[in-house]
């Protein structure tokens, strides 16, 4: 982000089925890693100068087989650079 008052935001979808990637490759935030997960994410970052920056992002994953299980993740990040 090049200027203060920048913003962005994304949207995703993910369905990932049982052992259909390496567990060391899978993203550690969605589901907290592993696979048999589904469930989409959500974000945007806002600029509050040239250097600092916030990122918040929302996680929602459910199992696909299995019992229920659901995790929620909500992450926040505050970026500055010097």
């Amino acid at each position: 982000m090049d200027h203060g008052g920048a913003w962005r935001t994304y949207f995703g979808y993910r369905y990932v089925e049982a052992d259909a990637v390496l567990d060391a490759f899978t993203d550690s935030d969605f589901h907290l890693g592993g696979t048999d997960a589904k469930g989409f994410f959500v974000g945007g970052d806002f600029a509050f100068s040239p250097r600092v920056f916030a990122r918040l992002k929302y996680f929602s994953a459910n199992e696909i087989d299995g019992p229920p299980l659901g995790i929620d993740l909500w992450q926040l990040d505050i970026n500055a650079q010097f």
